[in-house]
């Protein structure tokens, strides 16, 4: 897609937009562009002090969508705090237009196969589902029918639901749950 942003001030997703601040250019819109505030996305997330991602890529049979290990900083910028554990993030390719539930199921679908792997993972370290979710005008919702529930339950790995409201927000998977 577009924006409304010149390629010069964008840097990945990211944009200085007209008002000074970073945004995230996928909430951006310009004059013959729809509305894209409402988004979804998930990841598989396993955070750990002593997780090797090169471990949990061999053992699922996965690369890692983001990986890092503890004390690694995550940006190029200077001032970027190092990861607190280490991680391994695979998210859904899926485009983020697309309802919630798909992006669960494709990645339930590719780790069902490994189901004792990710027992075995999940026995070991903290893992989870972290689903972002944002509505248009921050009402509505997302939905996941018994059959997705059941198929969650079986894996054993907790499902987190982050709200945003609607504009230029983006999903970070690396956040502290309070």
């Amino acid at each position: 897609m577009a924006s409304a942003v010149p390629k010069a001030y964008q840097y990945n997703n990211w944009a200085l937009a007209p008002d000074g601040l970073l945004k995230d250019v996928r909430h951006m819109k310009g004059k013959d562009q729809k509305d894209d505030s409402r988004w979804s996305k998930a990841s598989f997330c396993v955070y750990g002090d002593t997780l090797q991602p090169e471990e949990i890529n061999r053992d699922l049979g996965f690369q890692a969508t983001n990986s890092g290990l503890k004390g690694e900083r995550q940006s190029k910028f200077p001032r970027a705090r190092p990861l607190r554990t280490s991680i391994w993030i695979l998210d859904s390719p899926l485009d983020d237009h697309l309802p919630l539930q798909d992006h669960l199921k494709w990645l339930i679908d590719a780790l069902e196969p490994k189901l004792d792997v990710v027992r075995g993972i999940a026995s070991q370290y903290d893992v989870r589902f972290f689903c972002g979710y944002s509505s248009e005008h921050g009402q509505g919702g997302c939905t996941f029918d018994v059959a997705l529930l059941e198929r969650i339950a079986n894996l054993g790995v907790p499902l987190v639901l982050d709200l945003h409201p609607p504009g230029p927000i983006a999903l970070d998977p690396n956040q502290e749950l309070t």
